[in-house]
């Protein structure tokens, strides 16, 4: 007796693409938004490259022409203060992007919900490249900043906390905007810790505020305390970054644009391409600490 199978059905057995992919999911862009971008409004499109952005520095301390310097009442004459500020450029030298193309038949046959998954992943890829450069730019983002604690691939300690803390007080950093970007295995060093993991549970009792942005943990010390996949790799551990905000200046001069048109010159395609331009620069070094640690 012979019997159909699989095999003897193979040519009337049909195969079905589904329209719901699998996505592969990239790390959440968590540092462009933690920087300042006071300056952003000021380049925008056909407004130059550059913003000279001056310095202004704090008054020194004045003089006594009083009690302990013997010259109170003598008319003694007065010392003039002479003041030369600096000023630091923040420069729009970057053009990210991301393109593809087909020819127009194999437009035609593919699922139509592949090209705008592939234009979403576009804006994606950019923003987390951006991401990823903030973190491990070696000139003007957190691998640039010049005050470094604790130990590649070591967790982080109470005391190295503390020392992080006491570093932007010293500097008279402001209390208010303070960042810090930890990896998942720093954010488990932490979590050891239980004093700061007492912190992080009580700032997220009953905290349901929608405006917090992607990563966000919690509160340790003065840091809001965010967590990213995507900081920079150290020798075998990652550098975390703590920080204020006004330690690195950012401007978008252009945000993530798609465009699409047809190339008929080299074969008939459907070309997309997704592009931004932007800068960042240092402004203030000492507000803000590279964290080896895991």
């Amino acid at each position: 007796m012979a019997d159909m199978t699989s095999t003897t059905l193979a040519n009337w057995t049909p195969e079905i693409w589904s329209a719901k992919a699998t996505v592969t999911y990239r790390s959440n862009t968590v540092n462009v938004p933690l920087l300042d971008h006071t300056w952003e409004p000021e380049i925008g499109v056909g407004r130059g490259d550059t913003v000279n952005i001056p310095h202004f520095s704090q008054n020194s301390s004045p003089n006594n022409r009083g009690a302990g310097t013997g010259t109170f009442g003598t008319g003694a004459s007065i010392t003039f203060d002479a003041t030369t500020e600096g000023q630091t450029q923040l420069i729009v030298n970057r053009f990210y992007y991301k393109a593809f193309r087909q020819p127009v038949e194999a437009k035609a046959q593919a699922m139509p919900n592949y090209i705008t998954m592939l234009q979403q992943g576009h804006g994606q890829a950019i923003s987390l490249q951006v991401d990823a450069d903030v973190a491990s730019d070696n000139t003007n983002g957190f691998d640039a900043f010049t005050t470094v604690v604790g130990v590649d691939n070591v967790d982080l300690t109470d005391d190295d906390m503390l020392t992080i803390d006491t570093n932007l007080n010293n500097q008279n950093a402001p209390v208010g905007e303070r960042y810090g970007v930890v990896s998942p295995a720093t954010r488990a060093s932490l979590l050891k810790i239980e004093s700061i993991r007492n912190q992080l549970y009580s700032s997220s009792i009953g905290n349901l505020d929608g405006s917090k942005g992607a990563g966000y943990l919690g509160n340790v010390l003065t840091f809001a305390l965010h967590m990213s996949n995507n900081l920079e790799a150290g020798t075998s551990g990652k550098k975390n970054a703590f920080f204020h905000r006004e330690a690195i200046a950012f401007a978008e001069q252009v945000s993530i644009t798609p465009q699409q048109d047809l190339n008929i010159e080299d074969g008939v395609f459907e070309q997309y391409i997704s592009y931004m331009t932007c800068g960042f620069k240092i402004v203030k070094n000492l507000f803000g600490n590279e964290v080896d640690a895991k």
